[in-house]
């Protein structure tokens, strides 16, 4: 049996209804393939996205210990990224390896020694820890902020603007000596400062005991 395709007398009629039928469907017919079109030139101009992620990986044989300098690292671009490979070279130029790398390794965190609060202290500048005669004064001084270093017995200040560095964890509240328990912080000095400041101490042994107080910016 042949099939035949039938008219379809709302289309193929010769009366007005019948030609107002057949402008709609040519004017959908035409937008869609204008759509469409669309859709295929714009895939066309637009480029694919890059499936490729930057890395930071050894130029050539680093050993342990070294301090990594931009010319020891560059970066590649590498389909799946290693767990904890860094980045960007500003992540790793100037910190120090734990282990070698092969040329072409990737760099990652635990290939570097942890940062510590020393870590980017302009040249002049040392790190020293001091303990709070006052242990509720530590609560005025957050990283960052500067602290006005007194003798413990008092008298002129040995350090004017000096940088906290960082603080000592408050104790537990429910610690029954918590207001006596000692605290300090980590104060960026000049050479000069923790002179003074270890010489009004009067020795090395012990604790470095101060009087603190904050300074605002």
């Amino acid at each position: 049996m042949v099939l035949s395709a039938r008219p379809v007398p709302a289309l193929n009629g010769r009366g007005r209804r019948a030609r107002w039928r057949r402008g709609v469907l040519r004017r959908l017919l035409a937008g869609t393939l204008a759509a469409l079109a669309l859709v295929l030139v714009v895939r066309e101009v637009r480029p694919p996205p890059d499936p490729l992620v930057a890395v930071v990986v050894a130029d050539r044989p680093v050993p342990a210990g070294t301090v990594l300098r931009v010319d020891d690292v560059r970066t590649q671009r590498v389909e799946v990224a290693q767990p904890g490979a860094l980045r960007a070279p500003a992540d790793v130029v100037g910190r120090r390896l734990v282990a070698g790398l092969a040329s072409g390794e990737a760099v990652t965190a635990t290939r570097l020694v942890p940062r510590g609060v020393a870590d980017g202290l302009p040249a002049g500048r040392v790190a020293l820890h001091v303990v709070a005669a006052d242990p509720a004064s530590v609560d005025l001084l957050l990283p960052g902020g500067l602290a006005r270093v007194y003798p413990r017995a008092g008298g002129a200040p040995l350090a004017r603007s000096a940088l906290v560095l960082a603080a000592d964890p408050a104790p537990p509240p429910d610690t029954a000596l918590r207001s006596s328990t000692a605290r300090g912080v980590v104060l960026a000095l000049s050479a000069d400062e923790a002179d003074a400041v270890l010489a009004g101490h009067g020795g090395l042994e012990g604790p470095v005991t101060v009087g603190l107080l904050a300074v605002p910016p």
